[in-house]
């Protein structure tokens, strides 16, 4: 009987507790939490945007604020045709800029083409927007005209910025014309040989050109 009755208890025992057990909770579902992409920036220029004796350079400035991914092409002397047969002109540097999946190019220039035939510019600023169409089509493209330091521009450059601005314009692109805008007409801007920006100067062409952009487009700054 003890036995019986000790049996009788804990099978009670177990059917108790077997009614009582609660299921688990569903397990919550895990959230992925993408970070966002991060934009591939491209800049085509001259020694604006290269640097002359810089410890930085506006795309740089630019890069960091934003969290770009950023290919520098620019090269000191460069333009649209400025450069050809020395160290190059725009069109070359389009090679490092295609190179890797690329999301924004900035074409931004040039005062080096101050002197050449404004149809020669306007003929390879259409070259080299339809060559970027073909090589990086999904790339948003952005031209930036010739940008002057110190002073009013000179008359002669005007209609290099024309040709610029039309070729743009013909080929779809958003233009930004810096030439009214007077980006580096403050002389303490200016390094001593009274072209090139210094340090401070491409910080201060860094802000204006973040401004032309969201200008354009608030999304391109990312």
């Amino acid at each position: 009987m003890e036995m019986s009755r000790v049996g009788s208890c804990l099978l009670l025992a177990v059917f108790l507790a077997a009614c009582s057990a609660q299921p688990a909770p569903p397990a919550a579902p895990v959230t992925v939490v993408s970070a966002p992409a991060q934009a591939a920036v491209a800049v085509i220029g001259d020694s604006f945007s290269a640097g002359s004796d810089n410890d930085v350079v506006w795309p740089e400035v630019l890069a960091e604020r934003y969290g770009w991914g950023l290919e520098n092409a620019s090269q000191g002397g460069a333009g649209y045709v400025a450069g050809d047969g020395v160290l190059g002109t725009f069109t070359d540097q389009v090679d490092a800029v295609v190179a890797n999946p690329v999301d924004v190019v900035l074409v931004v220039g040039s005062e080096n083409d101050v002197d050449a035939d404004p149809s020669a510019v306007g003929v390879a600023a259409s070259d080299l927007y339809r060559r970027l169409e073909l090589e990086a089509p999904s790339a948003r493209v952005v031209v930036i005209g010739p940008i002057w330091s110190v002073g009013d521009p000179p008359p002669e450059l005007t209609p290099v910025g024309d040709a610029v601005r039309s070729a743009a314009e013909s080929a779809q692109l958003s233009y930004v014309d810096p030439l009214p805008l007077r980006w580096l007409a403050d002389p303490t801007l200016i390094q001593d040989d009274g072209d090139h920006p210094t340090d401070a100067g491409q910080a201060q062409l860094a802000d204006d050109i973040a401004d032309a952009l969201e200008r354009v487009d608030q999304d391109l700054l990312g």
